[in-house]
């Protein structure tokens, strides 16, 4: 494949790497000390500050774009991608508003592109294995899921109560273009390179950062579609950044002859503890407390467990006894298995039709269902949501915060 890249540090860098033998058409990148590393060992690819100029000067020799950008950013870049009628794969969350979601799954229908959003876990084995279990009946039917992360490190979140304070920018970065569309704020090394993730003018905070992976094996595993009640419980709220730590909860409906399911979210630090499940069901103690990253699926006979962030390995089964019962009498496969990465997914998607695995017409919706908890995050109220409108019933401080302000000369609406 001939892919350019927008964004070559951090995660952008290791896409790359993980895609040598493919052809490097060029790369764009504002920050120049976080290119480096791939400008250096990559000297005859073209590079570029603005992603806008790559694409004017190479758009007939690219068959696909890797956006691996901070969150508030994917939504400007991918639509201007896919203006130009160009494949495009986004690191994620999709974006960071709801509508942003709406409109980058409009405009991938209406430039007729591939697209492929970056949960990486959706192509693993391992999450049909799950899936096969689970419908199998191997724990029972599923009413409870607990979902834990360790996400609020310093050195790549940060809370604050103010805007960080003003520094000069630094000749290496094109701030103004790393602002994209959001509007203007005065450069911080508290925002770049790292740490712009909790701040909600930039990012989306743990919640889009692994909830996004996560909800993903939820939605595989048990097609919960929307909920009918988000709530977050968090020890402050402002208009800065995500706080240390948050528990929250989404009520998903029944689903045909499937129950309901409540869905426990737990991230970071609380008086210096991680937050996690006070207990679940037939799982040890010992895993809650020890675990960085854990999905339980509680079922009626059994408990199914993950130990990371994706479905990268088979669930463990609890009791013991009843993973023993299960692997004596191992459901047959009934999914198709993954063919190659992710990446080679969105690949064949290209090369030979159809669509890729985690497109935009499944991203945005997955995003949009993971964005309703940081609605409730951000106004410490119940959110009950109208798809159909895109509004809340009854909580117009989260209606104004399904749609950003954008700078001028940047708004793509689809």
């Amino acid at each position: 494949m001939r892919l350019a890249f927008i964004g070559i540090g951090g995660q952008g860098a290791s896409n790359l790497r993980s895609l040598v033998g493919h052809t490097f058409v060029a790369f764009a990148d504002v920050d120049d000390v976080m290119a480096a590393p791939v400008y250096k060992d990559f000297p005859a690819v073209p590079r570029y500050r603005d992603f806008r100029r790559m694409l004017d000067r190479h758009r007939h020799e690219i068959d696909g774009v890797l956006v691996c950008t901070p969150d508030h950013s994917h939504y400007p870049i991918a639509m201007t991608v896919m203006q130009a009628g160009l494949n495009v794969f986004v690191e994620k969350p999709l974006a960071t508003t709801i509508w942003e979601c709406r409109q980058l799954e409009a405009a991938a229908r209406l430039y007729g592109v591939k697209t492929q959003l970056g949960i990486q876990g959706h192509n693993a084995g391992a999450l049909r294995i799950l899936r096969e279990w689970l419908d199998a009946g191997a724990i029972g039917p599923v009413r409870a899921v607990h979902l834990w992360t360790d996400r609020m490190q310093p050195e790549r979140y940060t809370s604050a109560d103010a805007l960080a304070p003003a520094e000069a920018v630094p000749s290496t970065l094109d701030w103004d273009l790393w602002q994209c569309a959001r509007p203007e704020r005065d450069f911080s090394p508290l925002y770049v390179p790292n740490r712009w993730r909790n701040w909600w003018h930039y990012g989306t905070g743990p919640i889009g950062d692994i909830g996004l992976h996560m909800f993903d094996v939820l939605e595989f595993a048990l097609e919960l579609g929307f909920p009918d009640l988000v709530e977050a419980e968090t020890p402050w709220r402002n208009a800065f950044t995500a706080p240390p730590w948050t528990r929250a909860r989404w009520d998903f409906p029944a689903r045909g002859v499937r129950p309901p399911v409540v869905v426990h979210w737990y991230n970071g630090t609380r008086d210096g503890a991680f937050v996690r499940p006070r207990s679940v069901p037939h799982l040890p103690p010992e895993i809650i407390a020890t675990k960085s990253n854990g999905m339980a699926f509680v079922g009626d006979d059994a408990t199914a467990f993950i130990p990371d962030m994706r479905a990268s390995s088979a669930p463990r089964i609890y009791p013991s006894t009843r993973e023993a019962e299960v692997l004596a009498n191992r459901p047959s496969p009934t999914l198709p298995r993954p063919k190659g990465s992710h990446f080679e997914n969105w690949f064949r998607a290209i090369r030979d039709g159809g669509e890729a695995s985690a497109h935009f017409g499944y991203g945005a919706p997955l995003t949009e269902m993971v964005l309703l908890g940081q609605l409730a995050q951000r106004t410490g109220q119940p959110i009950r949501w109208d798809r159909a409108a895109m509004r809340t019933l009854g909580t117009p401080e989260a209606d104004a915060l399904v749609r950003p302000p954008l700078r001028d000369g940047w708004d793509f609406s689809a």
